[in-house]
């Protein structure tokens, strides 16, 4: 029961409204966010065999997915953390960190990181997903794959980790959130490569560098083994290049699906529950979705609320947003629902600034992702009329 709550509360989003309104910020039709991964490139070529480099296959399919994604949905956006042969830091730690908060800044619901293997054995064949996960019990059975990814800091031995650590504390929460929803991703994605007569094995479980910090559903994908001739050849080969992306992009495409379905499900169940209570019942559906992130300006205004106080008004909307959504920008999790006037009622604010010259402070900042921003004054739940 635990996870099915989790998996609603995470998708208890909403229709958003495309209109816009003079003198404030408006929220958008809401597409679904995907961030494909090309792994390595630049410096640090993967694996390589034949004068191959993983990082050029990498590259191919994630291109090539993208491509299909956008012929296959029409509502989606679609980031690489690369488009070119190169790394986004020098050091490979803090690159893959990089990777996924370029995720977490897109509000990606679903993020990607694309290899390819390689083995002791050239027999090894066929792609394997890999989760995130904490749990020692599933870590064990991979512990001669993690020793060697550990020594490269594509993976954290879970050994040398503190377990009192914010970053700790935050990762084992994201994972736990999102366990149900990866998951659901890895297994949709292991059925499409078997239907693209790909040899698949059972999900496995790693500390991914690369996932490490991501807030919302991920995975990494090998795609197969570079040390098997005969799958290096089909890899490096367009046609290679183009299924695999099929089998991806097909599953990302049901998975997105999926996810809307939830969606519907659960503004169908709230709908019929709210009645005459709907907005009380919808602030608090806002609030409760706020979760953390990474220190940003108007950080003191994280989570921060008060039966009154002053508060700086981002965007409105017809409808009730997910306070996660990606049209927060660096501020997803951070703001609250305020209701105003007008068609336009539902305030989208940063909250808990005791005086107006405090919120004033922060504004210029905030102006920076949000030019029509303006400081507001609010009493519970409701924007004070000027």
């Amino acid at each position: 029961m635990r996870k099915l709550s989790v998996i609603f509360c995470l998708f208890a989003s909403f229709v958003l409204s495309a209109n816009a309104m003079a003198g404030e910020n408006v929220a958008s039709p809401r597409k679904r966010v995907v961030v494909l991964d090309a792994g390595h490139g630049g410096i640090r070529s993967g694996a390589y065999r034949s004068k191959i480099c993983e990082k050029d296959i990498n590259l191919a399919v994630a291109k090539e997915t993208r491509r299909q994604l956008l012929e296959k949905m029409s509502d989606v956006q679609v980031y690489l953390t690369r488009d070119t042969d190169t790394q986004l830091h020098e050091n490979k730690t803090t690159d893959n960190r990089r990777r996924a908060l370029f995720a977490n800044e897109k509000g990606a619901d679903l993020f990607v990181s694309i290899h390819a293997d390689a083995a002791s054995s050239a027999s090894v064949t066929g792609p394997t997903v890999y989760l995130l996960s904490f749990d020692e019990r599933l870590l064990e059975q991979n512990r001669d794959l993690a020793t060697r990814f550990v020594e490269d800091d594509d993976m954290i031995n879970i050994e040398d980790m503190s377990r009192s650590s914010m970053g700790y504390i935050i990762a084992l929460s994201n994972q736990m959130n999102n366990d149900p929803l990866n998951h659901m991703f890895a297994n949709t994605l292991n059925a499409e490569f078997k239907a693209h007569k790909r040899h698949t094995r059972e999900i496995r479980y790693n500390i991914w560098t690369v996932l490490y910090w991501l807030e919302g559903p991920g995975a990494l994908v090998e795609l197969g083994y570079m040390t098997n001739p005969e799958e290096l050849a089909y890899m490096n080969s367009k046609d290679g290049q183009r299924e695999l992306a099929d089998a991806l992009s097909d599953a990302i495409v049901k998975f997105l699906e999926n996810l809307n379905a939830m969606q519907q499900y659960t503004e169908d169940l709230e709908d019929g529950e709210q009645g005459d209570d709907a907005s009380a019942s919808a602030t608090t559906t806002a609030q409760t979705a706020v979760k953390g992130s990474e220190n940003k300006p108007a950080d003191a205004a994280k989570g921060a609320d008060s039966e009154k106080g002053y508060a700086i008004q981002l965007l409105s909307s017809k409808t009730i947003l997910d306070a996660n959504d990606a049209q927060f920008k660096i501020y997803r999790g951070k703001v609250q629902m305020k209701e105003g006037a007008g068609s336009y009622k539902y305030k989208y604010c940063l909250v808990g600034y005791a005086t107006a010259a405090e919120a004033k402070a922060e504004l210029a900042a905030v102006r920076e992702y949000f030019k029509d921003a303006y400081v507001v004054q609010y009493e519970a739940g409701s924007i004070k009329a000027k």
